[in-house]
């Protein structure tokens, strides 16, 4: 270990000693600090995004000449033989120069914290998202060095080394660019294999499992090919095919690594507010679909990396049933013209599609929405059904946006493919047979025994209801209640009571739970173990609250 760290040393020293390595440092951070007061400017944000996109296209043209000489030059000035048949493993001095060449490139990526300082001293930035893009960064840089180092150990030339390495890099960084000229299947893994898109998932705060074994795995198999190539020279030839061999049975370990590491659902979102991770109610209606979605955003230039990202997340959980392409419809007008038959350019949205359903989406005046999105989803995948409100004895209503409104819970169901409806028995003369639930929200008069009959036939048949009854009147013995509130908030016991409970005339008090001073509303975060309806639940407190009574004598077949 000594004798690697002592070689590493003595390449750091190299570096600094060369009036080369400070011209690259100097000129490399002019560069750098141009493009970041630019993007400051022109973005209006504090996130340093977009400034690592940009070191990293710089990185294309600067570690080459940051690693051309690491080998070369030790054999085009005869060195390497000295170095070779010194006291050292062939592995010690490829660890040693590449530590030594790592390390030029973390002073300058160092420097750089200046720039998350400013940030940080002028605004409120997300600090998880910038320290997963200097880790990015960081890592994608040391894989550029194995990269060009590899390329050094194959010449004596240094600039055949240079060169090397930038067709090495160009085709990593730009290989995405390549993926409308191939087939379908081999489109993922052109992307895999395209530095870009690695950097691009941290740089936004996203570090996954497949990103650091990507960067990982090429750092060490770049150092295998570079050790195979200096043990090249001098060994022999039975020898260089044993190692050969080895590296080749690397290589396959290293591509297996890199498919299992890419097929594991393991992501860390570590931006502030979870910006990347959709909420769960999305991710459990992804997981659950059954049929294949496609997405079309129509955006007029270069679309947001939101709309990328969020589009991402959504292919992500849906293991392949959800397909997404953002397109120009002014460039791709052909296209776009088989969603309508205007072309606007200023107009943007989503279309999403299933079979012969399809939902649009319009986000022009405003950003896209997870919200929005779910919601359309679920009308493409989910079939259209029906709720009824009861009307006509004084029950709150759909159409009522006040506080005593449910508009809220009418627009909660429309956005899960559920239509609001009003009913009023009277007229109608029974319950619609699309009825899938009805809704008795708190009537304040009683229901007619005609009524009642038809809501029983209802739920006989197998019909589905939510009763809400309202609290009883309290009142002190010096205030008697006047007839018309004695039958106020009925208790609905005429159907309830065929169904093994009855609801009592009566107030739940709790001395010891309860919110603020009054006894009378109970408060609790002790539930039953429902999950759908109380997980996540914190404290919830009951306004005059009803005692309910389970019935003896009731029907065997009824549950409560």
């Amino acid at each position: 270990m000594n004798k690697i760290f002592a070689l590493a040393r003595k390449e750091v020293l190299t570096y600094f000693k060369s009036p080369v390595a400070y011209i690259i440092l100097v000129l490399t951070m002019a560069i750098f600090n141009i493009f970041f007061f630019m993007i400051i400017d022109q973005n209006r944000e504090v996130s340093l995004k977009d400034v690592f996109l940009v070191m990293e296209f710089m990185l294309v043209f600067i570690v080459p000449l940051l690693t051309m000489r690491i080998f070369a030059e030790e054999k085009s000035t005869g060195t390497i033989e000295f170095l070779m048949t010194a006291p050292i493993s062939n592995t010690a001095i490829v660890l040693g120069k590449y530590l030594g060449a790592l390390f030029f490139f973390s002073v300058l990526i160092v420097i750089t914290l200046s720039y998350y300082g400013i940030v940080a001293f002028f605004g409120h930035p997300d600090h998880g998202a910038m320290i997963a893009g200097y880790v990015g960064i960081w890592l994608e840089g040391a894989f550029f060095l194995a990269v060009g180092m590899m390329a050094s150990a194959w010449t004596r030339n240094q600039m055949v080394a240079a060169i090397s390495s930038y067709a090495i890099l160009f085709l990593l960084y730009f290989s995405v660019g390549f993926t409308k000229y191939v087939t379908k299947a081999m489109e993922p893994v052109i992307r895999y294999l395209c530095s870009n898109t690695h950097l691009a998932n941290m740089a936004s705060g996203i570090i996954t499992i497949g990103d650091l074994v990507y960067f990982l795995t090429g750092v060490v198999a770049c150092m295998a090919l570079t050790r195979l190539s200096i043990e090249n020279r001098l060994a022999a030839s039975k020898k260089v095919w044993l190692l050969g061999l080895s590296v080749v049975l690397s290589m396959g370990v290293f591509v297996g690594i890199n498919h299992w590491a890419n097929g594991l659902d393991l992501r860390w979102d570590v931006t502030r507010s979870k910006q990347h991770t959709v909420s769960d109610h999305t991710a459990q209606l992804i997981r659950g679909l059954h049929q294949d979605i496609q997405f079309t955003a129509l955006y007029t230039g270069l679309a947001p990396k939101y709309l990328e990202d969020l589009f991402k997340e959504y292919e992500r959980l849906s293991a392949g049933r959800i397909k997404t392409e953002i397109i120009d419809p002014v460039e791709q007008i052909g296209y776009a013209a088989q969603f309508g038959k205007s072309i606007d350019a200023k107009e943007r949205k989503v279309i999403v599609r299933s079979g012969n359903l399809r939902r649009d989406v319009d986000f022009t005046k405003d950003i896209l929405t997870e919200e929005e999105l779910t919601n359309a989803v679920v009308r493409v995948s989910r079939s259209e059904r029906h709720a009824y409100f009861l009307t006509g004895h004084g029950e709150y209503q759909i159409s009522d946006k006040g506080e005593q409104g449910l508009s809220q819970l009418a627009a909660l169901l429309d956005s899960n493919n559920i239509l609001s409806k009003e009913l009023m028995l009277g007229k109608e003369g029974k319950v619609p047979l699309d009825c899938d639930l009805l809704v008795v929200a708190g009537p304040h008069q009683d229901l007619t025994t005609k009524e009642d009959a038809m809501i029983e036939q209802y739920l006989e048949k197998g019909g589905d209801a939510l009763f809400l009854v309202e609290n009883v009147i309290v009142t002190t013995p010096d205030k008697p209640l006047a007839p018309e509130q004695l039958h106020k908030n009925p208790s609905m016991n005429s159907i309830l009571n065929l169904w093994g409970v009855d609801v009592q005339e009566d107030v739940v008090v709790d001395l010891n739970s309860h919110a603020g001073s009054d006894v009378g509303s109970p408060a609790t975060r002790n539930y039953a173990k429902h999950k759908a309806i109380t997980e996540g639940l914190d404290y919830t407190f009951y306004v005059r609250p009803r005692s309910i009574v389970v019935l003896d004598k009731r029907r065997p077949s009824i549950k409560l």
